[in-house]
């Protein structure tokens, strides 16, 4: 505020005009008050600034408060999540409250001008944000796969398009940080040739098992639920299909995790398609002289009997050979499910074995017939042994240190 030392030097204006000229006297006291006016204004204009920047922060904070408390009101009702829009609802109203308290403190720097002089500040509610968002995004992701899952319709694609989804995201909230705190790229691009080889030697088994996952997906090699066997020794049903690796669950209860660039190197025998029924092809054998129709029609009766094979296809008995001990025929019956296997051959070996048994037919098993040369009466068999004394010198053979010259000698 102006002083009286000031104000005095201020108490006679002139103004000259060119046709006349009338001085002007400013009092003191109108000087003062008129300092004193500005500097209440001033006051008053920095209290409605703080006035505003209250005002926003405590709306955001209860905006965000009431919106949560709706949130969890309406999914912790009495109706089940039954609905993308309720699931993917669930993901996003705690981002969102979060999203709507960092907008207010946004709003309060920008209302105190003080964007430009805190650009950490900001950086870090922007990374708050693309953060939140990204994890929210790979939620949703997840959830729109789990209910296509529980529809009706098995989509194959889901869990590949799974992986690639939450790639997807992360690359892009990678740039979006970048962007937010301005990072230059270019030190990075001028070492990524020798970057790059270090990585594709470091990581050949990884990027490998990838190319390996998309490749077992566009041939469509399998699928989730499908039974697989790798190789002939390993079988069981495929759990989970990731970008990495293969999730397979033997019939031992045991999970194998296999590289998607095993599985796509080697043959892999899928169970399960086209159809999940499976055709068993069980060796039978019979004793010569047995009626073979007799045999047909029991064993078919077996597999009547036998819950786990399958009505249609019907099962066939084929009359196959006449083997070195016995009749040999194979079953050809179907199955539900491959994993059923074992258990179905178990019911029909000891159904057929009992059945036979009932009937009187024999099980032969491999029998084998030597016979030996018939010689005339009277004739011997004579084998000449040669006798070797202990003494070397009547022996055929020289002795090992005897030279020749003492042979000749």
């Amino acid at each position: 505020m102006p002083g009286p030392s000031v104000t005095a030097s201020l108490l006679v204006v002139a103004i000259d005009l060119p046709s006349r000229a009338t001085p002007v006297a400013v009092e003191p006291s109108e000087v003062t008050q008129l300092g004193e006016s500005l500097t209440e204004g001033t006051v008053a204009g920095i209290d409605r600034v703080w006035l505003l920047v209250a005002l926003i922060l405590v709306g955001s904070i209860l905006l965000a408060r009431l919106l949560q408390g709706l949130s969890r009101r309406y999914l912790d009702g009495e109706r089940a999540e039954t609905t993308f829009g309720r699931a993917a609802f669930a993901e996003i109203h705690t981002p969102l409250a979060i999203s709507i308290a960092l907008l207010g403190v946004y709003l309060s720097l920008r209302v105190l001008d003080l964007l430009e002089s805190t650009p950490v500040i900001v950086g870090f509610i922007a990374t708050v944000f693309v953060v939140l968002w990204a994890r929210a995004s790979i939620r949703i992701g997840r959830r729109w796969i789990e209910f296509l899952q529980e529809g009706e319709t098995t989509y194959e694609f889901a869990p590949m398009f799974q992986n690639l989804w939450t790639i997807t995201v992360v690359l892009g909230a990678a740039l979006l940080l970048l962007s937010i705190w301005n990072l230059e790229l270019t030190p990075f691009l001028a070492s990524a040739g020798v970057l790059g080889i270090v990585i594709g030697f470091a990581a050949q088994d990884a990027i490998g098992n990838l190319i390996g996952g998309v490749a077992l997906y566009f041939d469509n090699t399998y699928k989730l639920g499908d039974v697989i066997r790798v190789d002939g020794d390993m079988r069981g049903t495929v759990t989970d299909v990731g970008i990495r690796s293969t999730t397979v669950l033997t019939e031992d209860n045991l999970l194998v995790t296999v590289p998607n660039a095993m599985l796509n190197s080697n043959q892999v025998v899928n169970e399960s398609a086209p159809q999940r029924h499976m055709r068993l092809r069980i060796p039978i054998t019979a004793a010569y002289g047995t009626d073979h129709e007799l045999v047909e029609k029991l064993v078919l009766e077996v597999c009547e009997e036998s819950p786990i094979v399958r009505e249609s296809p019907s099962p066939k008995l084929l009359f196959l050979e006449f083997g070195d001990s016995a009749l040999v025929f194979q079953l050809r019956a179907y199955i539900n499910h491959p994993l059923v296997e074992k258990r179905a051959i178990d019911q029909i070996n000891r159904g057929v074995y009992e059945a036979f048994d009932d009937a009187g037919i024999t099980i032969p098993f491999p029998q084998r017939e030597l016979s030996y040369l018939d010689d005339e009466p009277g004739t011997t068999h004579q084998f000449d042994e040669q006798q070797v004394s202990d003494d070397p010198s009547s022996s055929e053979y020289p002795p090992a240190d005897e030279s020749p010259s003492d042979r000749e000698a």
